[in-house]
């Protein structure tokens, strides 16, 4: 009786469950499926590996669920699925039929986020000092795309994309790209920081279509946070808020 509680006691219950990509989730997938068929078919002990199961399965479900998806199997724990399999599926080849078609039915939920289609941040691996806060933001970003369903969520990656893009106009406010005789702007002003900053750094008539694509894309940013959109503008707003940002690092490190 003790086997079917010791879990109770794991420690690891009460941390937050890693945030792990769909390719790893899969692999996750597969081992958890694996695990309940040899202790439905005889092969595994329960009391051997239902701590670790129920570890997992506490990271499969809160991955499933950031990504709006529904988990895959509904037990907390393999005495669960014991009690479940003694009472509805009598033999071995009815369990394994089972979970194939749970474990199926969860790939496919999967394949379709896939297919969805992400954010890409090709700056994602950046650990400039100075760059920490902000590439921070930029995966919560990520982030809150990634679960986006509706319009309030569409919305919100509108309202992260802004607050990125100020705290980017705070991270190149620097006196230094403000021409002379020219008064600097208000520190919170950070669209015309971003300004001075095309202008110091991309000036030229050879960079005039690249100073207007970033002002464009500054303004759909400001534009998702309000209005009837859907998931492909909170898309556009968010791969751009990035195109940006990495963009402008770059230029930076082009100058330097």
């Amino acid at each position: 009786m003790s086997d079917a509680i010791d879990g109770l006691f794991d420690p690891s219950r009460h941390e937050s469950p890693p945030v792990v990509d769909i390719d790893t989730l899969r692999g996750l997938l597969q081992a958890q499926a694996n695990t309940i068929l040899a202790v439905g078919t005889g092969g595994e002990r329960i009391q051997n590996v239902d701590a670790i199961w129920q570890r997992d399965t506490r990271t499969l479900n809160a991955n499933f669920r950031r990504l709006g998806l529904q988990p895959p199997f509904p037990w907390n724990g393999l005495w669960d699925w014991y009690g479940y399999y003694s009472q509805n599926l009598a033999s071995y080849q009815e369990r394994r039929a089972y979970i194939r078609d749970l474990t199926h039915a969860a790939l496919e939920q999967l394949d379709q986020v896939e297919a969805r289609g992400g954010i890409h941040d090709p700056g994602a691996d950046d650990d400039t000092p100075t760059w920490e806060n902000l590439n921070g933001r930029i995966s919560g970003l990520i982030e809150e795309y990634s679960t986006a369903r509706d319009r309030d969520g569409w919305q919100d990656v509108g309202r992260r994309s802004r607050e990125i893009l100020i705290d980017f106009g705070k991270l190149i406010a620097d006196p230094a790209i403000v021409p002379a005789r020219q008064g600097a702007p208000k520190a919170g002003d950070a669209k015309a920081w971003f300004d001075l900053f095309l202008a110091k750094y991309a000036l030229g008539p050879d960079k005039a279509e690249l100073r207007a694509t970033m002002r464009a894309v500054w303004d759909l940013a400001q534009k998702v946070t309000h209005g009837d959109i859907a998931d492909v503008d909170a898309f556009a707003a968010a791969q751009a808020t990035v195109l940006v940002v990495r963009t402008a690092q770059k230029l930076l490190r082009d100058a330097e």
